[in-house]
């Protein structure tokens, strides 16, 4: 059985995830901007919640932005809606600052002493 390639398989959303944050990250290790995997992953990781937090602030952004629409219910949901993405938005960067801090810890690793 030589020669043949075997892909990997999504097993979920959580393995796909996964599956993405690995293929970024051996990118980054063959261009060498990466000493090591873990470091790789890491910095995957970290361009992958940076993403989801310029899309987050967009989206508030855009929901602060919003005129009245005359309709008390529905500018009830757009400030709900703002406020929870406002949650969302204080997480990600609590899991930014968690990965910064690893990231930081695995770049002294690969350092020689």
């Amino acid at each position: 059985m030589t020669g043949i390639v075997v892909p990997m398989q999504p097993g979920g959303n959580e393995a796909f995830s996964l599956t993405r944050i690995d293929v970024v990250a051996i990118e980054l290790l063959a261009e060498g901007r990466a000493a090591t995997l873990s470091a790789a992953r890491l910095d995957a990781i970290l361009a992958h919640l940076n993403g989801h937090r310029a899309d987050l602030v967009a989206v508030i952004a855009e929901l602060r932005s919003r005129p009245s629409s005359g309709d008390a219910r529905i500018d009830a949901l757009n400030a709900n809606l703002s406020v929870e993405a406002s949650k969302g938005l204080a997480q990600i960067d609590l899991f930014i600052g968690q990965a910064e801090i690893c990231a930081g810890a695995a770049r002294s690793d690969d350092l020689p002493t």
